[in-house]
């Protein structure tokens, strides 16, 4: 019997902790329940078999752990010995034996005993994978077999094979580096390379690579589960043409699952740190009067991972977000996110909003480690934009990407996408025209079938009809599709699920950065128009960002309405116009010039203005008598407005300076533009000159974030 040895973090913690929890941890699963305690301030004790468990607890640093094996009466004289809030046993499914001594003992003592059980895997012979109750059953099969066999049942159940199978030269053994081995080697009469001392845990590939250096035949595990590396070695027996040999868990005991154990102990623990304060009020189990009852045990902080799982198939998932689902205690996502990630067998909540996952979050303490599941990547249109502004500063946050559609259906396309402009229809109207208009490549997210239909139509609509279309639909999955065609094959496009499109222009040109688009250029009729040079002016003043929403009042052929909607590209245009006529000429010049950001609103402001969003820039070129009544609508929709007026005659100049002086506007610039333009008149040309304008700039007073003028 191996003496227990002591090894305590922080000299002479635990003469002061007061009660703590005594765990038994043989297992993964004991070894996080050990960081768990740790990382919310709860005190412990952890006794650990071996010297490599130990070395595992290294990093709890609020953890006591006591090395070496004890048997029933040593474990009973420990638990006399302390002053334990529970015992909980977190030992191997195959340590019976163990198991019996620690339930014995606390019983004993009569203290609280709970047993946190493995998930269980229930493993059905065939397809090379043969099934036994117990480690005799499997080793005299094994006698009768030829070829060799390697052992990765740990030292315990050697003696049972060594002593069946008659040709020991067979067997090769994978286990832990200690000093038993070297006894049991001796005493069995195995050579050097039959006993491989490694240290866990094995992937798959490590499991592949030790069949084939020891040509094993046959390769024998316990039914441990996945956080014992059995699917592991299933697979790497497979794929290397050896039989699996499973040794079948012993009949399923009663006990908690890690979820559960937790949940346990966090009530216990807030419990006793009610009666200590004197209080039935709630406390705070991570920290306040737990972490005083502790005895300075820091308080430590949870953490969210916010990961991007790709297209959602688990080979597209990149290997660290692998290791965060299999580290996680719970995850957590939309339906189809977690029917991706169900191999994982982790705990689950399908939710979708981020006040609905914070709470649910706050309400399960138990949950240490959390991830939350996105598709594609968490910085391309994902849910995980807003989601941490929700968390407070006890959470650790962090971010993992992952594949993102755009770049993946680009590679499926064999296409390069760092000239491709980005958007998304899922849910957004994004100005998909004008992206269209001026860029070569254009990458959008759809909702379904109905948005790749709605796309085409607009593309239809302005006379689009020569781009090419790529749409994908399950990309990654095993149904993955993509089809190929003009906007007019996909008008009537049918199909299930979320799609990505690709929509090809070769004809799209780059247009020039100013404003100030000929005259000529615009269809006009009987309409009057802002002329080029007095447009070019007035745009200045305005001063638009590329979000901007504008008022075009008193809009006419809509040339200051295009230009608006052209430089900005991401914003809305409001051409609001009274005359039937002038609203014909915008909608057309509006297809000519390709820009879909313009709403024509026909009806005489300022009753037309007031169903629509606050403006953060307005351009009033025409009234019709109603230029104070505009003005109060306009500031109070937004107090920090900025407007430009095009005015002709010094009436309305002085009747627009008389209403900035009774509302809260501010005249900020008042430009008489005057132009001439050169006309033929025979063999020469001669300037006429046009009428001059006033350009009146007005800013709220309720503020000018979008002033962009040196202080």
């Amino acid at each position: 019997m191996t003496d227990t040895k002591k090894r305590t973090t922080d000299a002479g913690k635990s003469d002061r902790m007061g009660r703590r929890f005594l765990l038994f941890a043989g297992t993964t699963e004991g070894r996080e329940l050990a960081e768990f305690l740790d990382g919310r301030g709860i005190p412990a004790l952890v006794c650990v078999a071996t010297e490599y468990g130990e070395e595992l607890l290294r990093q709890t640093a609020g953890i006591e752990v006591r090395v070496g094996r004890m048997d029933a009466d040593r474990m009973a004289a420990l638990i006399r010995g302390e002053q334990l809030l529970a015992v909980i046993d977190a030992t191997h499914p195959y340590a019976d034996e163990a198991t019996r001594n620690i339930r014995f003992a606390a019983g004993e003592n009569r203290t609280a005993y709970y047993r946190l059980l493995r998930g269980e895997t229930k493993t059905e012979p065939g397809d090379g994978t043969v099934v036994f109750e117990d480690a005799a059953s499997a080793a005299r099969w094994l006698d009768g077999q030829q070829g060799n066999i390697l052992l990765t049942t740990g030292i315990k159940e050697l003696p049972v094979f060594a002593e069946t199978i008659a040709d020991r030269e067979r067997l090769y053994i994978r286990t832990l580096l200690q000093e038993e081995i070297f006894e049991k080697k001796a005493r069995y009469g195995l050579s050097g390379k039959q006993v491989i001392c490694m240290q866990g845990p094995f992937s798959r590939e490590m499991n592949e690579a030790t069949i084939r250096m020891t040509g094993a035949k046959y390769l024998v595990t316990k039914e441990s589960g996945g956080a014992g590396g059995f699917s592991e070695k299933v697979e790497a027996a497979k794929n290397c043409g050896a039989a699996c040999v499973v040794i079948r868990r012993p009949l399923q005991e009663a006990g908690y699952s890690a979820e559960e154990i937790r949940g346990i102990v966090l009530k216990i623990w807030q419990a006793y740190a009610e009666k200590e304060s004197g209080t039935s009020e709630n406390v705070n189990i991570y920290g306040g009067q737990a972490a005083v009852l502790s005895a300075g045990v820091g308080r430590k902080t949870r953490c969210v991972t916010l990961l991007g799982i790709g297209m959602g198939s688990r080979e597209n998932m990149t290997l660290e977000a692998v290791a965060a689902c299999e580290e996680a205690d719970c995850i957590i996502g939309a339906a189809r996110m977690l029917d991706a990630l169900r191999d994982f067998h982790k705990p689950n909540a399908v939710l979708y909003r981020p006040d609905e996952i914070a709470a649910y979050i706050e309400e399960h303490p138990e949950y240490g480690k959390i991830v939350v599941a996105f598709s594609g990547d968490v910085g391309f249109y994902s849910g995980a934009k807003r989601l941490p502004e929700y968390f407070g500063d006890e959470m650790q946050v962090r971010l993992i990407p992952g594949i993102s559609t755009a770049a993946y259906f680009a590679a499926r396309l064999r296409m390069p996408w760092e000239d491709m402009v980005l958007a998304s229809s899922h849910g957004r109207e994004p100005d998909l025209i004008g992206m269209v208009r001026q860029n070569e490549k254009v990458f959008t997210l759809a909702s379904d079938a109905e948005s790749i239909r709605k796309i085409a139509g607009k593309l239809l609509s302005y006379s689009f009809d020569a781009v090419k279309m790529y749409v994908g639909g399950d990309l990654s999955y095993p149904s993955e599709h993509i089809y190929e065609g003009t906007a007019a094959d996909f008008a009537k496009f049918r199909g299930e699920g979320i799609f990505a499109a690709v929509i090809v222009n070769s004809q799209a040109c780059s247009e020039a950065v100013t404003c100030g688009i000929p005259d000529g250029a615009f269809l006009r009729g009987n309409v009057p128009m802002t002329k080029e040079e007095v447009r070019a002016v007035a745009l200045a003043k305005l001063r638009l960002t590329r979000d901007a929403v504008v008022y075009d009042v008193g809009a006419g052929t809509g040339s200051v309405a295009v230009e608006c909607a052209r430089m900005a590209d991401r914003g809305k245009v409001y051409a609001v116009e009274q005359k039937e006529e002038a609203c014909s000429l915008i909608a057309e010049n509006q297809k000519k010039f390709a820009v879909d950001n313009i709403e024509i609103v026909p009806g005489q402001a300022p009753e037309a203005l007031r169903g629509l969003p606050a403006p953060t820039h307005v351009f009033i070129g025409g009234s019709g008598g109603s230029l104070k009544e505009i003005l109060a609508v306009i500031s109070e929709k937004n107090p920090s407005v900025r407007i430009v007026l095009n005015c002709i005659t010094l009436e309305t100049l002085t009747e627009t300076l008389a209403a900035a002086r009774d509302l809260p506007l501010e005249v900020e610039d008042i430009a008489s533009v005057t132009v001439a333009k050169a006309r033929p008149a025979g063999r020469y040309h001669m300037m006429e000159g046009q009428n001059p304008v006033y350009v009146i700039t007005m800013t709220g007073k309720g503020g000018a974030p979008c002033d962009t003028r040196a202080s």
